[in-house]
């Protein structure tokens, strides 16, 4: 389920047996396990066991049939659970085929996990990073909340600026919010000079003023990013990482979350790799690679200067898009 209708379901008084939290997002899984403590369990020193993700069955087993003192259930979490199908065999399985009343099972995972889906009783919790426009409209109410006007585009750009990272979304929302008080404004130029850009996301909008032929605005960031302490050679290897990305999320035909695997990115970061690659020729990304890559190689050899193989290249990049 998504985690939406999770958070209905428990704010209804409903509790399933078993939670997988599945998902890069660490925002989502950690309040959904709060969300769950706070409205199932009492007296948590008492009540909640967390077991370390080498446990064997015998341990696990033994938390979940104990009876919670003074509270509806006894909650056992896990995280970073990734347990083979061996595990389940024997009482294990049949707990989950049966669980106890009393007992809850809260894991917490940032990876798929096949082998706990196939077991009986398990509810998975979507906890993938949120699109922007989610994320928008949670950014927005939280500063109504705080008696904070933001508009739609700048709560859009906030989110972008931190990947979708739900967690630096909230940090950022609640600096901006006590930044800019009660009946403030949160305006565009509040963010981009209080909440930080990282290199991945300003390599990502330098590409993307490239595709969309913006030149000059694409030389800006980079005249930033080594404002801001990026050496041209760190710039270099990270355009080349992020166009090789291009270049195969557009010539890859694999499911968006396979080719996530495949790149090494959460999914989130495929699917907006997978999005811009379209804007480009895939004929103009292999020129590009092999451009950075011919870069990378002259100037860790010794045969040309960073910052002049750097820029040269850059602008070979942008003439040839």
């Amino acid at each position: 389920m998504k985690y939406a209708e999770f958070k209905m379901s428990v704010e209804n008084g409903q509790c399933f047996p078993v939670y997988l939290f599945e998902g890069e997002d660490a925002f989502f899984r950690e309040r959904g396990f709060s969300l769950l403590k706070n409205k199932f369990v009492t007296e948590p020193d008492l009540n909640l066991t967390v077991l370390d993700s080498a446990c064997t069955k015998e341990q696990l087993l033994s938390s979940l049939n104990g009876y919670p003192f003074m509270s509806e259930k006894r909650l056992t979490v896990l995280r970073e659970f990734y347990p083979k199908q061996d595990f389940f065999k024997g009482g294990l399985k049949e707990y989950f085929e049966n669980p106890s009343p009393f007992g809850l099972l809260v894991v917490l995972n940032e990876k798929p996990c096949e082998q706990l889906k196939k077991q009986a009783g398990v509810t998975v919790v979507d906890c993938s990073k949120q699109d922007a426009a989610i994320l928008t409209r949670w950014v927005k109410g939280e500063c109504q909340k705080n008696g904070v006007t933001i508009d739609a585009e700048t709560a859009k750009t906030l989110c972008e600026y931190c990947l979708c990272d739900m967690t630096r979304i909230e940090t950022e929302t609640k600096k901006l919010c006590d930044y800019s008080g009660n009946g403030g404004t949160i305006s565009m130029e509040t963010v981009s000079s209080m909440v930080a850009r990282d290199t991945e996301y300003k390599v990502y909008e330098m590409t993307d003023y490239i595709a969309k032929g913006k030149v000059d605005l694409a030389l800006e960031v980079i005249t930033d990013m080594m404002s801001k302490g990026e050496t041209p050679q760190r710039i270099l290897t990270s355009v080349y990482n992020y166009y090789r990305r291009l270049l195969h999320a557009a010539i890859s035909d694999l499911p968006l979350g396979e080719l996530a695997t495949a790149l090494g990115v959460k999914e989130f970061a495929a699917r907006k790799t997978k999005e811009q690659a379209a804007k480009f020729k895939k004929k103009a990304l292999k020129q590009a690679v092999d451009a950075l890559c011919d870069a990378d190689y002259k100037i860790k050899s010794g045969l040309a200067d960073a910052n002049e193989r750097m820029w040269l290249t850059v602008f070979t990049i942008m003439v040839e898009r």
